[in-house]
């Protein structure tokens, strides 16, 4: 599902739209054997372009968000081994390791509504699962805003 961003990731600051459509470009979404389209814009002050992913698209992969979280919450949260989890969800182990290292990294810079300072990575988890589907979605697309350099919430510039 499409959706228009509400502020620019340069310029957030600037509250009146100020970005135009800037053309598009396909990808594959996980399990959909054709592409879909995604739209780019273009920031009338910078100059530079970006796109805002459908829900649950995360970029540079081609898994969804959910199963993203469900293999992070495994390796951290239930601290299943890596190769064990990679054997179960026919996956490289080396693809499970890298994913790990990078969220592990990565969850340390996000923080959860209502939040002060960082949390380790299965105690973030922990408390993210903890607000279920609907709430994950609508924390998703805050981010996907508010921290565009994050690459868990599916947002990036180019």
């Amino acid at each position: 599902m499409p959706c228009a961003p509400s502020c620019c990731p340069y310029c957030p600051d600037r509250p009146e739209r100020h970005w135009i459509k800037w053309s598009f470009y396909c990808r594959y979404a996980a399990g959909a054997a054709e592409k879909i389209k995604v739209q780019r814009y273009r920031c009338g002050f910078t100059r530079r372009t970006f796109s805002l992913l459908p829900d649950g698209l995360l970029p540079y992969h081609h898994a969804h968000a959910a199963g993203m979280l469900a293999d992070l919450q495994a390796l951290f949260v239930a601290e299943q081994p890596t190769s064990r989890w990679a054997r179960r969800n026919d996956a490289a182990r080396t693809t499970l390791r890298r994913l790990k290292a990078r969220a592990a990294a990565m969850l340390l810079r996000l923080r959860l509504p209502g939040q002060e300072g960082a949390l380790a990575p299965a105690a973030f988890l922990e408390r993210l699962i903890a607000f279920g589907a609907d709430r994950i979605a609508a924390i998703f697309r805050a981010w996907k805003e508010l921290e565009p350099k994050h690459s868990i919430v599916g947002c990036y510039a180019r």
